[in-house]
């Protein structure tokens, strides 16, 4: 019960001082809107690569556009959430190299609730209201039965992922105990990810397929729940429950993920002087 009392104290500090970072940088409005705007028309690129592919094919693996907008939607929500939860934990590799971590070690409150507070933007706004568009159109134009299930199921969906993105996220910090910079091997899964979620699983090698499933589960998080909205059968021949893994395995990455991060803090023997 302590520990639990504890780990509420320290989340409400740090959404203090989240807030309190945000505050600090709607005082200069026009940077504030500027960054958020930039962000948006930035990402449309991606959503004009998908409307020119259906411009010369009829469907993208049997998904009609409306279904793979669905896909970008769910794909861009979760991870511009995941990206914006997990962007002071993303600064961790820079602190260390700085000299700087070592303060979240001495402070009286979580390291891991510290580094997430320990840089907080408004920039993935952007990204997130073009995600949070796309899911809408996606949901209003795809062809969705729905019913009491699924109304329920989709908030299930963008909280599992959004917890796994972070997690994913985290991954980069966590290399960063280990080595100099790690960074672009991590991107590899965190930004080539989200935009293989993106698009049908089915369409890619059964290579890429293994990786996104079973090692970093993103299929999980965007493909197999869009099956279950859309009420489509698995070109992949999982069962039907494949579709509802989405909390299990965000849950299960995020406690790997979390005996990575302290085993990385008891390897940390700081960087002297």
């Amino acid at each position: 019960m302590d520990k639990v009392a504890d780990f509420r104290n320290d989340l409400a500090v740090a959404l203090r001082i989240a807030l309190l970072r945000i505050r600090g940088q709607m005082q200069y409005r026009a940077s504030f809107w500027m960054q958020i705007v930039g962000n948006f028309f930035v990402n449309i690129a991606e959503v004009l690569v998908t409307w020119s592919l259906f411009q010369h094919f009829d469907n993208l693996g049997g998904w009609s556009l409306e279904e793979v907008i669905l896909l970008h939607g769910l794909a861009m929500v979760t991870f511009s959430l995941g990206d914006t939860l997990s962007n002071g934990v993303q600064s961790v590799p820079q602190m260390i190299r700085e000299g700087t971590f070592d303060r979240n070690l001495v402070r009286p409150m979580s390291v891991y609730l510290q580094s997430v507070v320990s840089e907080v933007s408004a920039r993935h706004f952007g990204h997130l209201t073009q995600g949070v568009l796309l899911l809408g159109i996606g949901l209003a134009t795809a062809p969705i039965e729905w019913s009491v299930g699924r109304i329920a199921y989709l908030p299930v969906i963008i909280l599992s992922g959004t917890a796994f993105f972070t997690a994913l996220f985290t991954v980069e910090a966590i290399f960063a105990f280990w080595t100099v910079n790690g960074v672009e091997a991590v991107n590899a899964f965190t930004y080539g990810g989200s935009d293989l979620g993106q698009y049908p699983l089915h369409i890619f090698r059964r290579g890429l397929r293994l990786i996104f499933l079973w090692l970093v589960p993103i299929g999980f998080m965007t493909y197999y729940p869009a099956l279950y909205l859309l009420d489509r059968a698995d070109p992949l021949g999982l069962p039907r429950a494949a579709s509802f893994v989405a909390p299990l395995a965000a849950l299960l990455f995020c406690l790997v993920i979390r005996f990575g991060w302290r085993a990385a803090l008891r390897r940390y023997t700081s960087t002297g002087s």
